[in-house]
């Protein structure tokens, strides 16, 4: 199987952490608009809190277009025009709230911060050409420390982990670690997740993504080789699923019917 071509894609982190941001924002305008009006200036009464609401709606659909769409250049652009709009709200505000001009004059100077990557990246957006470009590259490696052709046997073996790696349209390769520290096995694979960024998310919170089952499982087929078991941490025993780290506790000493 040939080694899949290296694609960049086109929304760099930048993009990626402006619709985070969007999200965030929206979210903290929706939920609380009377405190987010305070820190503007507003006085977070009659239509201050709808309009702060408003604004939150229209950032949180603009953070979920920028994470769902391989090239959103429309939606940094909308981005653009929703910072200049901020910026004649805030200044209205300011006129109307002399003795809060401060918060206002300094929200209006936060707002111009953002406009400025937002800008850039529209720009950066606006210059790519032809089919928009959602995969991205991603390589598992583990170093197993047995020869060649007993890693080669074990995958051949591994008829679950095998099925997953060529539904996936994966590469793997064999190698020579360095330092004759046995075999380096590595699986390459174009990952394009549905719904962008935002999908990649869920999948990552959920343990469903398959860049990180493709980890755990040369984890294991690393034990298994090395040790002849397989290790399982109590706290994980599913592998690396990060919404299960919030049901961890510190240790705590064992209760005294147990001494």
């Amino acid at each position: 199987m040939a080694a899949p071509a290296v694609r960049a894609r086109d929304k760099d982190s930048l993009a990626e952490f402006l619709g985070w941001f969007s999200l965030a924002l929206g979210t903290a305008q929706v939920t609380a608009p009377r405190l987010m009006c305070e820190l503007v200036g507003a006085r977070g009464e009659g239509m201050s809190r709808t309009v702060m609401r408003a604004m939150g709606v229209r950032e949180i659909v603009q953070g979920v277009g920028i994470l769902t769409r391989p090239r959103p250049t429309a939606w940094l652009w909308s981005r653009v025009a929703g910072d200049c709009l901020d910026l004649s709200l805030l200044g209205l505000t300011a006129a109307e709230n002399p003795d809060r001009r401060g918060r206002a004059m300094l929200a209006m100077g936060d707002v111009l911060a953002v406009t400025v990557p937002d800008v850039y990246e529209s720009l950066h957006l606006s210059r790519k050409r032809g089919e928009p470009r959602a995969a991205m590259l991603v390589r598992k490696a583990v170093t197993i420390n047995r020869p060649r052709h007993e890693v080669q046997e074990a995958w051949m073996a591994a008829t679950d982990l095998r099925r997953k790696v060529d539904e996936a349209g994966a590469f793997v390769s064999f190698s020579d670690a360095p330092g004759n520290r046995g075999t380096e096995l590595a699986v390459e694979l174009l990952y394009a997740p549905p719904a962008g960024d935002l999908g990649a998310a869920v999948q990552k919170l959920t343990g469903s993504d398959l860049p990180t089952q493709l980890g755990d499982d040369l984890r294991r087929l690393k034990q298994q080789l090395e040790t002849g078991e397989i290790v399982r941490s109590d706290s994980t025993p599913d592998g690396h699923v990060p919404a299960s780290y919030l049901r961890q506790r510190p240790a705590q000493p064992l209760a005294e019917s147990m001494r």
